[in-house]
């Protein structure tokens, strides 16, 4: 008779233990609430039927129809997470919050300065409910100053941030960009504040308010732009697709419409790509020898690699060595755009090609890395979830759940940790206080 081998226990994911009550709205907040999700914290996104979270009404939604249950973009910020609904208007409402915030050990929050104190979900009242509650508020512009009251989107926010001074062409106005960008970068910091936060508190047993200004935040995004002018009163501007520190650095259209970038940063950059073209001799003109001289002749460098790889390429169905018409000698290798880019790459060169969403989705390397995760949704069906990018060695993200229903958890949130009988919670539904 032989004993199985002893297996290794378990390993307590970071955040289990950990509950939020999450008032956040939209990207940045529930992107932060995801971080702890995705790591084992039971997040509670706390909404109202009667006004329900703005990511619910924005598509996509399956087969293009609108559906307060049926967003794709409200879906990928909140898997992992339960769903209650509270009328915070009926009198009953607020009281039964902060019976839920006694329960838990995190609050996040998004609203314009002021929301959470008019419901009597302030820091300071909820202090008096839970001593070593941790508290982040994450409005535009922080919760003091003469555009703290000031509402809006990342749009707004990535205007405000100097984000379209620099997005767009030299001589056009400033464009954006097409996403609320600053959605996207601001979280991390928000993440990491409140982490702190939490291991401030596992050190010491004290809670502690953060006020997080996600115009601050984004404001880190910018490079070397604010220094610039600090140092050297240069007011960088509009590049289009070109770089202060990289010549090439653009993106260069294939026979087969399919586009290619490329950055070269250093003189081996340089050689490496002047190496991959066969070195025509432009490449050798006085004025291409320097990388400080490359950044002033990126036109003219654009020009040569539109042609080469207008010319050089070919469609997947043409044969890769092309006889040229009226032209005497060997046939001319030509390249598919793959080809391309190994091509370049074999010699150093930084390049890539640009994805569409479709090429994301079925990425070679993101399917290694086992980014993308397939959640049931009771509505939506099958879909795809983007996980954190990140993998802890011993303790992974896992996505536990698709994004919550309009008040899906209600029963078991309010009996289960509130305490409610099964007569006092009957009661409430009939009055509405879940709507």
């Amino acid at each position: 008779m032989t004993s199985e081998p002893p297996t290794e226990p378990a390993l307590k994911k970071p955040f289990e233990g950990i509950r939020v009550a999450d008032f956040a709205w939209v990207g940045v907040g529930p992107l932060v609430s995801k971080y702890l999700a995705d790591h084992g914290a039971e997040v509670i996104r706390i909404e109202s039927a009667t006004y329900p979270e703005t990511l619910r009404r924005v598509g996509p939604f399956v087969n293009d129809t609108p559906h307060i249950d049926g967003s794709g973009y409200f879906a990928n910020f909140n898997s992992s997470k339960l769903g209650i609904s509270v009328n915070f208007k009926h009198p009953r409402g607020p009281e039964l919050v902060r019976r839920l915030i006694a329960h838990c050990d995190v609050v996040t929050e998004s609203y314009t300065p002021g929301t959470m104190a008019r419901f009597g979900f302030d820091y300071e009242t909820l202090r008096g409910i839970r001593p070593d509650i941790i508290m982040i508020s994450m409005p535009l512009y922080g919760q003091t100053g003469p555009w703290a009251h000031y509402a809006g989107y990342g749009h707004v926010l990535q205007a405000a941030a100097g984000f379209n001074h620099f997005t767009g062409w030299e001589d056009g106005p400033p464009l954006g960009t097409g996403v609320a960008y600053t959605d996207f970068l601001v979280p991390h910091f928000a993440a990491i504040a409140l982490i702190a936060a939490l291991d401030y508190r596992r050190r010491t047993g004290q809670g502690q308010y953060i006020d997080f200004s996600q115009f601050e935040a984004a404001i880190h995004g910018l490079w070397t732009a604010i220094l610039d002018w600090t140092v050297n009163g240069h007011e960088q501007t509009r590049l289009g697709n070109h770089d202060l520190e990289a010549a090439p650095h653009n993106a260069y259209r294939c026979r087969d419409g399919r586009w290619v970038v490329i950055a070269c940063e250093t003189e081996k950059h340089w050689e490496g790509l002047k190496a991959a073209l066969g070195r025509p001799e432009w490449c050798d003109m006085e004025r291409m020898r320097r990388r400080w001289q490359r950044i002033n002749e990126q036109k003219e460098i654009d020009r040569h690699l539109s042609f080469w790889f207008e010319d050089f390429t070919r469609l997947p169905t043409e044969s890769a060595l092309q006889v040229e018409e009226g032209v005497e000698g060997p046939p001319v290798r030509k390249y598919t755009t793959e080809e391309v880019v190994q091509l370049f790459q074999s010699f150093g060169v930084p390049c890539g090609i640009v994805q569409s969403p479709e090429e994301m989705h079925a990425d070679p390397q993101l399917a290694h890395r086992h980014h993308y995760w397939k959640l049931e949704h009771p509505v939506m069906g099958l879909r795809t979830y983007d996980s954190p990018a990140f993998k802890l060695s011993k303790t992974p993200a896992e996505l536990t759940r698709p994004a919550p229903l309009l008040g899906e958890h209600n029963e078991y949130v309010f009996r289960e940790i509130v305490g409610l009988s099964e007569d006092e919670y009957v009661d409430l539904l009939a009055e509405g206080v879940f709507e």
